[in-house]
């Protein structure tokens, strides 16, 4: 049973420690200082607000101020040197441990309930009214700053109707109403939530709402690092608490960076693997193709072959005939003649041959290309396959050449032939 009580209670704590805790105003004496008196050294002028806080500690030791020492009071200010003035209030903690106000530190932070007044500032002297709670806090404004001139507070009853009203009236009783805008509506304090940009939000919305010369946008935002100074703990215990949490952000950040470098790794090794997958799925593919690759060429032979067999297969003799018939010279004294002749395919033929002369080998090429009889194959690099040698009182030739599909017989043949071909003239 008592684990369980434990269990409960640290449930407890967990919850507290992300709640805001708001005491009512009524509890406090406020006071506004001026810092006129205050002197900043040069050297100092980056620590102003540990200044400030020290002139607080001050004013709190000063008897004419408080009878009770710093230690025994839960306080808080809010202003700066640049408002010129800072207001402070206090309460003794006796008597908030008296009204069942303590544990303050399991708290996330701890307010008085008019806390969200310091985020409001009028360009003209202006008196506020605020509700939260059962509290009703009024504050006197200056124009352009945020920290009042004056801070009261009264509880009220809220089931009884004229309660509000009444403490609305003592309020103002208690202050100079001359060259000030009173504002008739009273503005609800809602919730407080601490955003993740370092600010707290605190919702505000009218009792009545229905004066068009009032904003419905009451939401006041107020930096988190200044609201230290208006939380009511020890100074001792805010600096220790402020130096753990910015700790534990520390450790936030540095656990959200390694998980987003471990959520990096993760997603660059599952990529390489994908990647090697691929690869490996692409080199088995190109493999396969590559061993289809024979298989391609055989089938464009068979399928040449058929084309071929169906345009009349290869003619040997009726192609040579028509080659002759464009060598040169007469029948007797031929200027060019086939030594053998190696036909690949219907139309394409490699001879062999001699010639009178250069002359006459070119010669009988280019009649062959003027007639459309046939042309010169070209290679890979696109130079024509034609090989010309003179040596010894002999010139050859060895060409490669593709015939005309009109020029061809249509009578069909052998599918490959090879030919040797004697000249009959005197040089043969």
């Amino acid at each position: 049973m008592s684990d369980d009580l434990v269990k409960d209670s640290d449930m407890e704590n967990l919850d507290m420690r992300e709640f805001t805790l708001r005491i009512p105003g009524e509890y406090f004496f406020c006071e506004c200082v001026p810092l006129d008196s205050l002197q900043i050294p040069e050297d100092s002028k980056d620590d102003t607000q540990e200044i400030v806080e020290g002139f607080a500690r001050e004013v709190l030791e000063n008897s004419s101020f408080s009878p009770y020492p710093e230690q025994q009071l839960a306080w808080g200010f809010h202003g700066s040197i640049e408002d010129g003035k800072i207001i402070i209030f206090a309460c003794p903690l006796a008597k908030l441990r008296q009204l069942g106000w303590q544990s303050f530190e399991i708290f996330r932070r701890v307010f008085p309930s008019f806390v969200s007044l310091f985020g409001k500032i009028f360009s003209e002297p202006t008196i506020l009214f605020l509700l939260q709670g059962e509290t009703l806090s009024l504050a006197v404004y200056s124009p352009e700053s945020s920290v009042p001139d004056e801070l009261y507070s009264l509880s009220v009853d809220l089931d009884d109707a004229e309660s509000l009203e009444v403490a609305r009236g003592k309020l103002l009783s208690l202050i100079n109403l001359e060259n000030h805008e009173v504002i008739p509506d009273i503005l609800i304090a809602g919730e407080v939530t601490r955003q993740k940009d370092g600010f707290f939000k605190f919702e505000h919305e009218w009792m009545d709402g229905k004066s068009p010369s009032l904003e419905l946008d009451q939401d006041v935002v107020l930096d988190a690092e200044e609201l230290w100074n208006t939380d009511l703990r020890s100074v001792e215990f805010k600096k220790s608490e402020r130096k753990t949490r910015a700790r534990g952000r520390k450790r936030w950040k540095a656990t959200m960076a390694w998980a987003f470098c471990m959520t990096a790794m993760l997603i660059a090794f599952l990529g390489v693997k994908i990647f090697e997958v691929k690869l490996e799925d692409q080199q088995v593919l190109s493999g396969q193709m590559a061993a289809q690759v024979p298989l391609v060429i055989e089938s464009q032979k068979l399928l040449e072959k058929l084309r071929q067999n169906k345009l009349g297969g290869i003619d040997p003799f009726g192609s040579i005939g028509r080659l002759y018939q464009h060598l040169g010279g007469s029948e007797d004294d031929l200027h060019v003649w086939f030594t053998s002749a190696h036909f690949e395919s219907r139309s394409a033929i490699q001879i062999k041959g001699r010639g009178k002369d250069i002359e006459a080998i070119n010669n009988f090429i280019g009649r062959l290309e003027q007639n459309e009889v046939a042309v010169l194959q070209k290679g890979r690099t696109g130079k024509e396959k034609r090989t010309i040698k003179s040596a010894g009182g002999k010139t050859t030739f060895e060409i490669e050449i593709e015939l005309s599909e009109e020029q061809i017989s249509n009578t069909p043949k052998d599918e490959s032939a090879e030919m040797d071909l004697v000249p009959t003239t005197d040089e043969g």
